[in-house]
């Protein structure tokens, strides 16, 4: 088997087979601004066929008289 070379040639990135600019560019733009979470790329045959993003939202836990009194309610 080949190896896959990600070693940049003449200033371009050397793709993996069965990947092509667009899907790389949708998956990038599905990582700009991730700060928690994931993106899953679901593979069939070598070909890609769903990409998910999964965000998650932290919440900060809030201990003013406000907050406090509507747990108590």
């Amino acid at each position: 088997m080949d190896e896959i070379s990600h070693e940049p040639t003449n200033g371009q990135i050397r793709l993996p087979a069965g990947i092509s600019h667009e899907q790389l560019a949708e998956i990038l733009e599905l990582l700009d601004g991730l700060r928690y979470g994931s993106v899953q790329i679901i593979v069939q045959d070598g070909v890609i066929v769903q990409i998910d993003r999964t965000e998650k939202k932290r919440i900060v836990k809030n201990n003013s008289p406000v907050a406090r009194n509507t747990r108590e309610s």
